[in-house]
């Protein structure tokens, strides 16, 4: 990183040069260690001091957004050492603090700018320090820094109490189902009537009663029975016989609502392409892709017998052997939302194959966005 650094205790006049590398080690922490060595050139009339180094170590936190942009906050320590030194600008310790924003260009290069305040611990107020860095980060590992939410409810996995919430149920702010209050159905008198359609609320117990909740007479009650009788199921598929087209199916058949077996259709042999974008460098799928995802797996249950694969791609941006982790990584996230959404786990094969096969060149951000994709092959 780049800056320009103000030690002027009686005013802000960023005229020194500065130089930081940093390392930050990123495992999914809630805050990241970052170590750093700075280095600054100062530009001071008549003054002894030629140049500051300074070591430091932070905590990093990233701020939870949903767009590309993702500022942070850092804070920590370190020890500054300083060149030619004088009276009131000695080598000492000192606390620092600040915030920060990052964009990512590709899976492996971040732009940063960030707003630093240092300390000194020895009392010299001159010596405390205001820097604005801007540079460049580089990606060496898997960059998956954004937030997740595995079930699409619009609550992150880490603040969801019911991660596994089927697709379009609503929820809470805790991620789980809103529960639905229904009014309680009433029959005071048990004839199977409710009161609100019980025309005679006080029947006696256990009397025949009709469609009103009112008594039916002897010759009414003989009209149910011989109506009753006639209801025949022959084949004792569910379906009675007056509606049966099917009427001798082989008992324990699947059937249809006509009575007729219900063949069960052959696996269709389809290659379909999921325009999923992820984002450069991420593995989490965005919410607006989640409906199609929703749909295949609606339309590929009708063949219970199907095998599908799921193959994930990158563009070429980044390292070979990361891609091809970062295409398993996405095609397994796939893999377990159809899981999910009622595809049995055994039927599914993901797959990742990085960089290859491009369906737009990669030398253009649309392209590059068209070549993060997911294919799904059912056999």
């Amino acid at each position: 990183k780049y800056g320009l650094t103000s030690l002027n205790q009686d005013g802000v006049d960023f005229n020194n040069n500065s130089y930081e590398l940093d390392l930050s080690i990123n495992q999914n922490y809630l805050i990241m260690p970052r170590f750093g060595l700075a280095y600054i050139s100062v530009d001071e009339k008549g003054e002894s001091v030629s140049a500051l180094t300074q070591l430091n170590l932070e905590g990093v936190y990233d701020i939870p957004v949903t767009y590309k942009l993702t500022p942070y906050l850092f804070g920590g320590a370190g020890y500054e050492n300083v060149s030619n030194s004088r009276k009131g600008f000695d080598s000492q310790f000192f606390l620092d603090g600040g915030l920060g924003v990052k964009y990512p260009l590709n899976e492996s290069l971040n732009l940063i700018s960030e707003l630093k305040s240092l300390y000194m611990l020895s009392g010299n107020d001159q010596d405390s320090e205001l820097v604005w860095y801007f540079g460049v980060g580089v990606n060496l590992g898997r960059a998956n820094n954004a937030p997740i939410d595995s079930d699409g409810d619009g609550v992150y996995d880490d603040l969801d109490a019911c991660p596994n919430t089927p697709y379009g149920v609503s929820v809470d702010t805790r991620g789980c189902s809103v529960a639905v209050v229904t009014q309680t159905t009433i029959d005071s008198d048990g004839d199977g009537v409710e009161d609100s359609r019980d025309r005679c609320p006080d029947t006696p117990l256990a009397t025949p009663v009709d469609i009103h909740g009112c008594p039916v007479d002897i010759k009414q009650q003989s009209m149910i029975a011989d109506q009753t009788s006639q209801i025949l199921d022959s084949d004792g598929d569910g379906i009675e016989d007056r509606l049966d087209k099917c009427p001798h199916t082989p008992n324990g058949a699947k059937v249809n609502s006509n009575g007729c077996k219900i063949i069960q259709k052959s696996s269709p042999k389809i290659k379909k392409t999921l325009h999923i974008h992820f984002d450069p460098g991420t593995t989490n799928i965005p919410f607006s892709a989640k409906p199609k995802i929703a749909k295949f797996a609606d339309y590929i249950k009708h063949y219970p017998n199907a095998k599908i694969k799921v193959v994930g791609y990158t563009d070429t941006s980044g390292d070979p052997i990361q891609n091809k982790n970062l295409s398993i990584q996405r095609a397994t996230s796939v893999k377990r939302l159809l899981v999910k959404y009622g595809v049995p786990s055994s039927h599914i094969t993901a797959l990742g194959k990085g960089d290859l096969n491009p369906i737009a060149p990669n030398d253009t951000p649309e392209g590059r966005e068209q070549n993060r994709r997911i294919e799904i092959i059912v056999q």
